[in-house]
């Protein structure tokens, strides 16, 4: 006892006080959980495919056996990687929630490439298939009709860094941005592009080039993976 007469005894005296782990790491856990109980079903599916023997009969000991062995085999598999489904459905809680449980900055609205209000000549987004293994968003938009009036100005939709400039044998120009916010930004058109250089930094909202009338498709790729500048 204090010599106020309160108890001096802690409440967690002798007893481990618990570490929250962060809420990045729950994500991971919980991703790697789901990844696990998909993997058992995995196999109890292809368990229930082998017929038995009617020679020998499998008695509940060993079948308790296996099912041990078969998670084993799904704990090891999952410590070595897995089959990708954990990072899918991390990359999806993060898609999600990351902004609400401020693991992620929110992304604000572009300024660009191609104006979409009432008045625009385009229709968008229309997303297209990704390529194989890349981890990243095709958006193409589409001109309503052959325009016969003043070249289409395209802007940056985003601050960043110019990181590639390409002119393609049709003269199409491809231009690739790494931006502030963490994404990296590819636009594909026929037309002409500004003079920029290879790691200049552009504004959101800056015109950076201009689409051609006879242009019928636009193309703008945007993708989470760190680019560098070309040489």
């Amino acid at each position: 006892m204090s010599d106020g007469g309160g108890s001096s005894i802690r409440p967690n005296a002798g007893r481990p006080v618990p570490v929250m782990k962060p809420v990045e790491e729950k994500l991971r856990d919980a991703s790697k959980m789901y990844e696990k109980l998909f993997m058992r079903e995995m196999m109890k599916s292809m368990r229930s495919t082998v017929q038995e023997s009617g020679f020998i009969k499998t008695n509940a000991a060993e079948k308790m056996f296996r099912e041990e062995l078969d998670s084993e085999y799904v704990n090891s598999w999952s410590d070595r990687g897995g089959v990708g489904f954990a990072d899918l459905i991390y990359d999806n809680l993060m898609e999600k929630f990351g902004v609400q449980l401020g693991l992620k900055d929110a992304v604000t609205k572009p300024k660009g490439p191609l104006p979409l209000d009432a008045k625009s000549e385009f229709t968008g987004l229309n997303r297209v298939p990704s390529r194989e293994g890349k981890n990243e968003i095709t958006y193409r938009f589409d001109r309503k009709a052959a325009a016969d009036g003043p070249l289409a100005p395209v802007h940056a939709p985003w601050s960043g860094l110019l990181t590639g400039k390409t002119e393609l044998p049709d003269g199409s120009h491809v231009l690739d941005f790494r931006h502030d916010n963490g994404l990296k930004g590819q636009l594909v058109f026929r037309g002409s592009a500004d003079r920029l250089v290879l790691g200049q930094p552009v504004q959101e909202g800056e015109r950076i080039g201009l689409l051609s009338p006879e242009a019928k498709s636009f193309f703008w790729t945007l993708g989470a993976e760190p680019q560098t500048v070309s040489e």
